[in-house]
């Protein structure tokens, strides 16, 4: 069987067991740039050298540490099902995970926030011959600022912000329900909460939104369709812009979210059931970073420090 049919087979797999399809889309990419680099053999021609050399050579065209790793992924999860359904040797056993340090975890300021809620409201400066600069309101200023203040209040995924339907949301407590996606395989079930102020923003925008019904999508575009992750990071990177916030994407809040938690005496058990991960590793990640800003705050208002003693 030649690698690109083998790939075909491997994504209905992929489908099948439940992954996202952002995932099976990924993987077929990663493993097609494998067929452009090594040919379409036959499967059992595939061996060590061939993956090892693919992998130095994206190395070698200055791609980002994140995009080779997903390469890795890629081919690792195919031969682990190239072993089990097709009965054939893997050949990455000795596939060393490409090593590289993650990218440095920065969350928003409070002032931040505030410009990229104020940039929803209203449109750019319009500058014309024959009028003075004006801007205008915003028609999508509550949806925009209600996904803002939710990305930010909860946690939330933009893949689970995307997916929530009116009905998952309580606006008598705050309480959101988060379904898991397909097999639950990545996303588990839980609930999170929002607080006044992004509870208040969700109602205002959803008070707007006639005839509803319970099972209809929260966010919507200006033409009524449902937003999806995509057009949800297409909006956040444009009102960054607007904005003049830098480095503006959906993940962002979820690191402002879990940071601010741990600064304000959240625990980290806590933290870990409401970003719905099945491990400490990542929560850990964000206890460090809380940790340093402490002893940062500490070594600024040292009294014996600023007093010279």
């Amino acid at each position: 069987m030649e690698l690109s049919k083998a790939i075909k087979g491997f994504e209905i797999f992929l489908r099948a067991e439940g992954y996202a399809i952002s995932t099976v889309e990924l993987y077929s990419y990663c493993l097609n740039n494998l067929v452009k680099a090594i040919g379409d053999i036959e499967l059992g021609e595939m061996n060590r050298n061939q993956l090892r050399f693919f992998l130095i050579g994206l190395q070698d065209q200055n791609l980002s540490p994140s995009t080779i790793e997903n390469h890795w992924k890629a081919i690792r999860t195919f031969n682990r099902w190239m072993n089990t359904d097709l009965q054939l040797p893997r050949v990455d056993n000795d596939l060393a995970r490409p090593k590289y340090k993650p990218a440095e975890i920065t969350p928003f300021s409070e002032g931040e926030i505030r410009k990229l809620l104020n940039a929803c409201s209203r449109t750019s400066l319009a500058v014309t011959k024959n009028r003075k600069k004006f801007t205008m309101p915003r028609p999508t200023s509550q949806r925009d600022q209600a996904i803002i203040l939710m990305l930010l209040d909860t946690g939330l995924r933009v893949s689970e912000l995307a997916r929530l339907s009116i009905q998952d949301i309580n606006l008598e407590n705050g309480e959101v329900f988060v379904k898991p996606f397909s097999t639950g395989r990545k996303t588990k079930s839980r609930v999170v909460f929002l607080g006044n102020s992004s509870l208040k923003a969700v109602w205002k925008y959803l008070s707007t939104r006639k005839d509803a019904k319970p099972t209809d999508p929260v966010f919507l575009s200006s033409t009524g369709v449902p937003m999806n992750k995509n057009s949800i990071r297409h909006f956040l990177v444009n009102i960054g812009k607007r904005a003049g916030v830098k480095n503006v994407h959906p993940h962002r809040f979820r690191h402002t979210f879990a940071i601010q938690y741990l600064r304000n005496s959240g625990d980290i058990f806590t933290l870990q059931r409401m970003l719905g991960h099945s491990s400490l590793s990542m929560v850990q990640h964000y206890l460090a970073i809380a940790d340093f800003d402490v002893k940062a705050a500490h070594q600024r208002a040292s009294p014996a420090d600023n007093w010279r003693l």
